[in-house]
């Protein structure tokens, strides 16, 4: 029933967990599609154990980036619902399982995501990220009210047939984008598919894992801004050639991006503001009042500009929208 990708490049150190938290799934009715991504540590030694399984194979391919990898691993899989798990994160035993029981209630959605623990495998310590309002149920919600709630690439599954029909050169993890590549597949799907949100946490986001983007520098992550206003102009332009459009998605994106620039704010950070502002489409630029946007370049207007952003927050939470960690 499930084909599940996982794109490998120097996961040596975590890959064994990884694994075995799929092979001891409650159910067994899948198959295990790991990419080497042209690893250069001993990952590749580590798996061969596992081979012994028919239920799994190994695609070796030179590095490419994880959204080939993924992308590769959609094009090689044979059953109906692909699954998604990075090679630092893992599964509870009941999570295919559930996702299976999602599939029956909602058999015509495209997406269908699983709660997760976060937890941070240095520490020991771990939170639930599940939304109140579905804990323990297993709900359409609308994607757009709060992508950031919303479960992350590991605890993700689609369908196959709606994958490769919204994106039909089999690219939906844009090649070549660092980061937020899952984030543009998974927005873009939610354009033409709904999203059912499952409140069970049966997925761990590790953390604290050698080698994660979250480890870099200031300077190393200012390098990344590039893929990451990629994606907004990627995803914009997406939106703009719809014929029926997400208004939620509308709605968004200006908070998203009001989001970020108060990140920036707070740091006195305007190489980031001005860099985010000359490189986003005029689109999406155009979507801001002249007014908004010259508060956000004049230094000397930052208290304003930071008041403004409150004051739009305060907008969208009267929506009743949910927030992380909140709702």
């Amino acid at each position: 029933m499930f084909s599940v990708v996982i794109p490998l490049y120097n996961k040596a150190h975590i890959i064994d967990r990884t694994i075995a938290s799929v092979l001891t799934q409650t159910m067994s009715d899948f198959e295990l599609i790991i990419v080497n991504d042209g690893s250069t540590d001993n990952g590749l030694d580590i798996i061969q154990k596992y081979l012994i399984d028919p239920r799994i194979k190994i695609i070796n391919q030179v590095n490419q980036g994880v959204s080939a990898a993924r992308n590769r691993g959609v094009k090689e899989s044979k059953f109906d619902y692909v699954a998604f798990l990075d090679g630092d994160d893992e599964w509870l035993p009941g999570f295919l399982a559930k996702v299976k029981e999602a599939i029956e209630l909602y058999p015509k959605a495209g997406m269908f995501g699983s709660t997760s623990w976060h937890k941070n495998i240095i520490t020991g310590s771990s939170s639930d990220v599940t939304l109140d309002r579905y804990k323990e149920k297993i709900k359409q919600i609308e994607f757009f009210e709060n992508p950031h709630i919303m479960p992350h690439t590991s605890a993700m599954i689609v369908s196959r047939k709606i994958f490769n029909q919204t994106f039909s050169n089999g690219d939906g993890f844009p090649v070549g984008m660092k980061c937020c590549e899952d984030l543009s597949c998974f927005y873009r799907m939610a354009f033409y598919t709904p999203l059912i949100y499952i409140g069970y946490p049966l997925g761990i986001r590790n953390s604290g894992v050698f080698g994660q983007i979250t480890e870099l520098s200031k300077e190393e992550r200012f390098k990344l801004l590039k893929h990451v206003v990629d994606f907004y102009n990627l995803t914009h332009r997406t939106w703009i050639n719809l014929e029926v459009k997400n208004n939620y998605y509308a709605i968004f994106i200006m908070y998203d991006l009001r989001h970020r620039i108060m990140a920036s704010l707070r740091d006195n950070d305007y190489k980031t503001i001005n860099y985010i502002l000359t490189e986003l489409d005029t689109v999406i630029v155009n979507l801001f009042p002249k007014f908004e946007l010259s508060l956000y370049l004049n230094r000397k207007l930052k208290f304003y500009a930071k008041c403004y952003i409150y004051f739009t927050k305060i907008l969208w939470r009267r929506k009743g929208y949910p927030r992380v960690g909140h709702s």
